[in-house]
Order: structure tokens, then C-alpha cells, then sequence
């Protein structure tokens, strides 16, 4: 079968067997939720890239066999549904809009798979954190927030600053362990950055966390697994991994530290565009950047590892189990 996770930036796609083995994977970067604050649609160049994308599957697949799952863009847009009655017609695929619980209980059932690949039972919590919206669970609770990569750089992104991308080499330096060991971590962007841009939109990660922190926090859960694009971009690029090299075995099980993703963002923000397309993919630079400075301001002293396995895994194995959605 067919599993398709079309979400807020990229469509993933599977084909798993009966016995839940994995045959072939894909993705393809849609860009769904670009512009979408403003609009409130899902835009001309999104739907050019979604379309792009089905056909180069409808190549392999009877897409109108195909599980495809639509989420927090999809939601959002007022034009989802007539977007979608359209793609019908063209391609015969049956798209399903399914609300942030749905999404967050089949994300955690495809991780929990991934995690049981390589042993792991213990008592976890979830971070799913997407285009348009974030995802959080444990214990049977789940989360979701009104964030993701690309909203909340478009609404953060700052105007009229210098472009100027550096980082303070001078104070890391001079003053290399004193950085590394200090605990509060807005002192610690003082130090680093002094690209007015990025600081700016390093600081506005804090105020979009609040409420998320808040549930962390009620959760008090220390181990937490992650999935989407932006860990499993950062452990590829750790690990020398080109975007189009990506291997998931490689990526599975992998711990990360909370500064991995303030090194990782400043990093890749230094990046020039054709070596960070390498890396990272078409168009993603900017929000997987945005990305790394929610992540680096949500968690604390948490364990952190990275699956990359979630909702597209969660639908073909929700199907194959009987499991309703």
C-alpha cells in the first residue's frame, strides 16, 4: 500500500508491505503553508509543487489506491477542499483532512514503531513540529499548537535589519568555556549572534513557546523523541548526509543535546543558498533555521532522539491493523 503524508512543508510518501516492511520511500518539498498567514489559502506555487509531486507518483501507483493523509495547512486554508476536488478528478486520489489529534495519534504510532526497530520501549514523550502546527503527546495525551517552521518564520521573520550573517568569533574565542557553560540561553544568543536578523529571530522563538512550554513542563517527561525535517535534517548534516544521501537507518536512534540545534541553525544560517540546498533541500534553508531556534528554546535538559518514522507510517499501519482514522 500506499501511505502519503501531505503536510505543512513537504509530502512524504511510503509504499509498505502487508508485513509492515518498508519498499519504498519518497518526499518531495510542497511549501504548503508558505504565505499562508497572510492569504489564508494554500498558493499557486504550493499547489504547482503538490501536483508535480503526484504525478511523478501516478507514474509508479494507482493513486486512487493511495492513503493520503492532509494536515494543519490544509486545515487552515479555505481552499483545501476545492484543491482537492480538483486532484481528484486529475489523478483519482482521495484526500483526507484529518484534525491535530488524528495526526498526533498516528505521528506516535509510527514512531513507537520505529522506536520498538531498535529496541526501545521505554516511557517517552512525542514533538512532532511541522509547517503550520506542532504536535505533543505522552501518556495518551495529545497536544497540539498553533506553530510550525514556516508560520512562525514568515510572522518573525524581521524587515529592514541588517543582512549581515556573522557570528561573534571574537567572544567564542576569547571566551570558549564560559559560552558553552552558561545556563541561560537568551545570554548565551547575546554572545554568539550579532546578525541583527537571526538574534531577532532567535529571541521570538521564546514568546511563540509559552503555552507549549507550559504543557512540556505539566508532561515532566525526560525523554522526548522528535521526528519531522528538522532533526533528522540536523543529524544528517552531523553525520555528512546530503539531502538527496538521506538514509533513515542512519538517522534512526540518534541523540541530539538542546545546543545541537542553536549550533546547527547558526551553521546552516551561514550557509550560502547552493551549499545549504545540498544539505537541507530546495527553498527549506530559512525554515529549517526557524526551526532549529523553536527547538532550541522549547527544550531544557531533556533526552532527545530522533526517529524519523511518523505519520506516514502511522497511516499504512493504522490500515493494515484495522485501527480507524
Amino acid at each position: 500500500m500506499l501511505g502519503i503524508d501531505l503536510g505543512s512543508n513537504t509530502l512524504r510518501a511510503l509504499e509498505m508491505d502487508e508485513n509492515f516492511q518498508k519498499i519504498a520511500e519518497y518526499e518531495f518539498i510542497i511549501a504548503a503553508a508558505k504565505n499562508l498567514n497572510i492569504t489564508g489559502k494554500i498558493g499557486d506555487e504550493a499547489i504547482l509543487n503538490l501536483r508535480k509531486a503526484l504525478q511523478t507518483l501516478a507514474l509508479k501507483y494507482e493513486l486512487k489506491n493511495a492513503l493520503i493523509v492532509a494536515t494543519a495547512a490544509f486545515r487552515k486554508a479555505s481552499n483545501a477542499k476545492e484543491l482537492f476536488l480538483e486532484l481528484k478528478q486529475e489523478f483519482g486520489a482521495e484526500f483526507k483532512i484529518i484534525d491535530a489529534k488524528t495526526e498526533a495519534k498516528l505521528s506516535v504510532l509510527g514512531m513507537k514503531t520505529g522506536l520498538l526497530a531498535l529496541g526501545l520501549s521505554e516511557e517517552f514523550a512525542y514533538c512532532d513540529l511541522g509547517g503550520a502546527s506542532c504536535e505533543l503527546s505522552f501518556k495518551g495525551v495529545f497536544k497540539s499548537f498553533d506553530f510550525g517552521i514556516i508560520t512562525f518564520y514568515e510572522k518573525a521573520k524581521p524587515q529592514n535589519l541588517s543582512q549581515k550573517s556573522t557570528i561573534n568569533k571574537a567572544y567564542l574565542k576569547k571566551y570558549p568555556q564560559f559560552i558553552q557553560n552558561l545556563k541561560d540561553k537568551k545570554l548565551k544568543l547575546h554572545f554568539l549572534i550579532y546578525d541583527k536578523r537571526l538574534c531577532s529571530l532567535a529571541f521570538r522563538a521564546f514568546d511563540e513557546l509559552k503555552e507549549i512550554k507550559k504543557q512540556l513542563a505539566k508532561f515532566k517527561a525526560k525523554k522526548i523523541v522528535l521526528n519531522s525535517g528538522v532533526p533528522t535534517s540536523l543529524c544528517a548534516l552531523k553525520l555528512g548526509l546530503s539531502y538527496e544521501d538521506y538514509d533513515f537507518t542512519k538517522i534512526n536512534g540518534k541523540r541530539l543535546c538542546v545546543n545541537d540545534f542553536l549550533k546547527f541553525g547558526i551553521k546552516l544560517w551561514n550557509m550560502r543558498e547552493n551549499e545549504a540546498r545540498e544539505f537541507v533541500g530546495n527553498s527549506r534553508k530559512n525554515y529549517i533555521v526557524a526551526g532549529c531556534f523553536l527547538l532550541f528554546a522549547l527544550f531544557e535538559k531533556q533526552k532527545l532522539i530522533v526517529i524519523d518514522e511518523g505519520l506516514r507510517e502511522g497511516v499504512c499501519i493504522a490500515t493494515l491493523k484495522n485501527i480507524a482514522f
